[in-house]
């Protein structure tokens, strides 16, 4: 009985915050409707919820019909949250290249910031704090062989055991989504963890399958972004658990590197990130990093470092499979330059013209972040003589500069020539291109990820053609989301060399 009074009086007190927390927005609303420019032009919205309700269908068909209709920079609000939505590259330039500091802020989408608190947090926190942890961040990558041949060595190591793995599949269709999951998350917690970790090994395929599980989850538009007191109910029960045992995972493998440091021998990021803490402490600096959050960044980096280069991979297999023509176009390159006799190289890129070109067609084709992650301004700002209020969050339609007319040709046609010059030597990178984002916030791990990419998508079209089977349909339409991935597939490897 206690305990259901107990529920009731939460739910009582979680509605009063948000009746306050809206009378809140709509002050700061009114004081933003007094500038003397209009905000951006914005469909008509329903009380409390706003536009939430126009994306029961796929976003993608509703931002298109917004864009159509409002020119290409329009507001939505998702309950008392509103969003400027920009779909022309000149629009988004505009705001996060030539105001970067005033888009610069990020909000930690609720739930999980409910779960995992933004204390720590490599992707989430702002201002002079954020950018000390991405310093950090972008030197103990490099400490850890980014950019660099170490890498390259480790990542083709990684692509090598890959293929040994799918040689044994060979005689049957498979999914490939865990064998390439685990080659790519285990670079990143290779230099995170300082150790390789077996593809059986259950404690690293528990900690990435969370990962997972807990990131598909998210949305901007789900009914725990609008209500947050929602998270406390047995609506969310399950998340919650997911994430106590996320983040109690990945602190027990903090707590153990705390116990067994040597600071004459650093085995990996978490070393670093300890050994950070403890001089910040000597030179008595502003608290930039504690012992009590060193999980949090550890998570940023892992759900960071996998999430994204996993999915580029599983997209350009499947669209290989799908459009045979193109793949063995990209194999006759790979044979020319590279042959059979050895791994290919990052040096080996000028000289591959099409391979590349066919990777950046995949980012295109099948952007794997189609909205990135909304950025917030901090002061108020104009763009394309509109009013942006400060507290307004800021979304880049990747998936629209990826798909207009105005930029590609046929663009819902898989066509890696387009990024080709005449000739076919070299790259041409149109300016509506930016799978990793652009100003102040693009991807900590983009030089890692492209590493990743190149090497192992063309470490597997060097060994392997792959089929689909004749007898299994497969949608390649993917699944909408913040990150957008395809739906699970089978696949036939037949090997090549």
């Amino acid at each position: 009985m206690e305990l259901g009074l107990l529920k009731v009086e939460r739910l009582r007190d979680g509605l009063i915050c948000f009746a306050v927390f809206l009378f809140a927005k709509w002050l700061l609303g009114s004081t933003a409707r007094k500038s003397k420019l209009p905000l951006p032009p914005s469909p008509p919205g329903l009380p409390m919820i706003g536009h939430l309700l126009m994306f029961r269908r796929d976003f993608r068909e509703v931002f298109r019909g917004l864009k159509e209709k409002y020119g290409s920079v329009f507001s939505i609000c998702v309950g008392p949250q509103t969003i400027v939505v920009m779909c022309e590259i000149d629009v988004v330039k505009e705001a996060l290249v030539s105001q970067a500091e005033a888009f610069s802020d990020r909000h930690m989408p609720p739930l999980l910031k409910h779960g995992l608190g933004s204390a720590g947090s490599f992707a989430f926190d702002n201002g002079p704090v954020w950018k000390a942890r991405r310093r950090f961040g972008l030197s103990a990558m490099r400490t850890f062989g980014v950019g660099k041949y170490s890498m390259e060595q480790r990542i083709v190591e990684e692509a090598k055991m890959l293929c040994e793995t799918i040689e044994n599949n060979q005689e049957t269709s498979f999914n490939p989504k865990g064998l390439i999951t685990h080659s790519v998350s285990s670079i990143i917690c290779g230099i995170t963890f300082g150790q390789r970790f077996d593809l059986n090994d259950p404690e690293f395929n528990d900690l990435i399958s969370r990962t997972h599980s807990a990131l598909s989850t998210i949305s901007f538009f789900s009914l725990g972004h609008l209500f947050p007191f929602l998270l406390e109910t047995p609506l969310y029960s399950e998340f919650r658990n997911l994430i106590s045992s996320l983040k109690t995972l990945v602190a027990d493998m903090v707590d153990e590197h705390g116990k067994t440091l040597d600071d004459q021998h650093i085995r990996d990021i978490i070393d670093l990130y300890i050994l950070e803490i403890r001089e910040q402490k000597k030179r008595g600096d502003e608290i930039v990093f504690d012992e009590t959050t060193v999980w949090r960044g550890i998570f940023d980096m892992i759900s960071a470092g996998t999430g994204t280069t996993s999915t580029t991979l599983l997209w350009g297999i499947l669209l290989m499979a799908a459009h045979p023509d193109a793949m063995e176009q990209v194999q006759n390159e790979i044979d020319r330059v590279i042959g059979d006799h050895r791994p290919p190289s990052m040096s080996d890129r000028e000289d591959l013209p099409l391979t590349m070109a066919t990777i950046m067609e995949v980012q295109r084709f099948r952007p794997v972040s189609p909205l990135g992650f909304p950025r917030f301004t901090n002061k108020d700002a104009e763009v394309q003589g509109y009013s942006i209020p400060k507290g307004t969050a800021a979304i880049v339609n990747i998936w629209e500069l990826m798909h207009s007319t105005k930029y590609w040709e046929e663009p819902d046609k898989f066509k890696p020539s387009r990024f080709l010059s005449d000739d076919g030597r070299s790259i041409i990178k149109p300016d509506a291109f930016i799978p990793f984002g652009i100003g102040s916030r693009v991807c900590l791990g983009e030089i890692l990820a492209k590493m990743d990419v190149f090497l192992t998508f063309t470490f597997l079209l060097q060994r392997f053609t792959f089929r689909l089977p004749e007898d299994s349909p497969t949608n390649s339409e993917g699944i909408p989301g913040i990150s957008f991935r395809p739906h699970d597939f089978l696949i036939r490897a037949e090997k090549r060399v």
